[in-house]
């Protein structure tokens, strides 16, 4: 079954109409194209009916007994659970005074009878889509905004290191000319790269010396945790891959698995670079904060080595147009 099938499947549309024919005909056209239809024939019994189910959809005549089209639109915008719901007026006066009421109100469409049955579908099917569509997009960024929260609690050495990751990565990728869904999908990887460090005992994470080689292996294995914290979430699946390689090496050096070169994804090696930078460049437990200058030095002479030259050589282009200062410029006010 299609996704627009599912969803036409799962959507229930409210239709108020006092013409007792026209409801029955409306309601038929819309069952008849996949949707659950609730009937009503005034405002007032719509209002029941909203209480009863919240629609995907409301689909109201203007002219009815009772309560008209515009006093139910008013009410079920005032009502928190309906103020996102897609609402289209259906009605058969035309005038350009009618259509500017229904929309100065904020309805979403206007529809004037009669209609064709292919019509309503197409208005009815837009609205449902766009509107799952903008949840959807409400929901992903509160996600990330409840991630951001958590990773940078994880990080409570190293304030708004997530942060800094993404706009470095994002400036990089942009760069290199990656798609809006790749560089959504880097941004998920560089909020949750060291999600795994939640595992970390805080007397090693914190600890203001060297780390020993017990304390090492204990840290080494944030990448592993890491993606064992977030493998069943398939919101997430695109960070997987950053999470678990980003310290792995371009000489095949680093870990959890030793990979090298082209077989380190390289979402994971360009979060390895710029993870790099802001670790160099902000102050941490164990010393204080390396100057930029000398830590984008340091990325150039392990070039080849630690990190992959043609990811540097973009990191270059972005260091050069002033756009990676211009992050450290934004860390410093915030």
């Amino acid at each position: 079954m299609s996704e627009l099938a599912l969803l036409q499947e799962r959507s229930t549309v409210l239709v108020v109409e006092d013409d007792p024919a026209m409801l029955i005909a409306l309601s038929d056209i819309l069952e008849g194209a996949g949707y659950a239809v609730v009937p009503a024939s005034d405002g007032r019994s719509a209002l029941q009916a909203f209480e009863a189910e919240i629609p995907a959809l409301i689909l109201s005549d203007i002219s009815m007994p009772v309560m008209d089209g515009i006093e139910l639109f008013e009410t079920v915008r005032k009502d928190p659970r309906g103020a996102a719901i897609p609402f289209i007026f259906l009605t058969a006066r035309s005038s350009r005074e009618d259509i500017f009421t229904g929309k100065s109100l904020g309805a979403d469409d206007y529809i004037t009878k009669p209609i064709k049955a292919h019509e309503l579908v197409s208005a009815v099917q837009a609205r449902i889509v766009r509107s799952h569509e903008l949840m959807l997009i409400q929901l992903q960024a509160a996600y990330k905004q409840s991630l951001r929260v958590l990773a940078n609690a994880i990080e409570r050495a190293t304030a708004d290191h997530v942060e800094r990751v993404n706009a470095y990565a994002q400036a990089v990728a942009h760069e290199l000319g990656w798609d809006d869904a790749r560089r959504d999908g880097l941004e998920l990887g560089a909020i949750l790269h060291d999600i795994g460090k939640a595992k970390v005992p805080e007397a090693v994470l914190l600890k203001p010396g060297a780390l020993d080689e017990a304390e090492w292996a204990v840290m080494r294995k944030h990448p592993e945790d890491g993606k064992r914290m977030i493998a069943e979430i398939p919101y997430l699946a695109p960070a997987i891959p950053i999470v678990l390689y980003h310290h792995e090496r371009w000489d095949g050096k680093g870990y959890p698995e030793g990979l090298s070169g082209e077989d380190i994804p390289e979402e994971a090696r360009l979060l390895s670079i710029v993870d790099t930078f802001d670790a160099m460049t902000t102050d941490r437990p164990y010393r204080p904060a390396i100057p930029a200058s000398s830590s984008f030095e340091t990325l150039l002479e392990e070039s080849g080595s630690h990190f992959d030259p043609t990811l540097i050589a973009a990191f270059v282009r972005c260091w050069e147009r002033g756009e990676i200062a211009r992050v450290l410029a934004s860390a410093k006010h915030t």
